[in-house]
């Protein structure tokens, strides 16, 4: 790198709120963006909250293996629920 390059480079600060200029994006495409990332935490939600009722009510499928599949579609619901919502919110202003 050279010294004028350096002097070219962007640097962003997060005590200083105007260090990066923003990208301004098309409403259109932001409204795009958050209708799949919504329709992604519904599926999440939805698809993890059908394992664990099927799980849960059929006794025949109480089987170690089936546990564990049971555990996994808990954590991933509750990571539906509580951390992608606000990743979405927070990683798309």
């Amino acid at each position: 790198m050279t010294e004028a390059d350096v002097e070219n480079v962007l640097l962003c600060f997060p005590h200083q709120p105007d260090s990066c200029p923003r990208a301004h994006r098309f409403l259109a495409l932001k409204v795009a963006v958050y209708v799949l990332l919504l329709a992604t935490i519904l599926m999440t939600v939805f698809g993890n909250l059908l394992v664990i009722i099927t799980i849960s009510h059929f006794k025949q499928l109480h089987s170690p293996t089936n546990l564990i599949v049971l555990s996994l579609a808990l954590v991933d619901c509750l990571l539906g629920c509580l951390i992608m919502p606000f990743s979405m919110v927070l990683g798309h202003l």
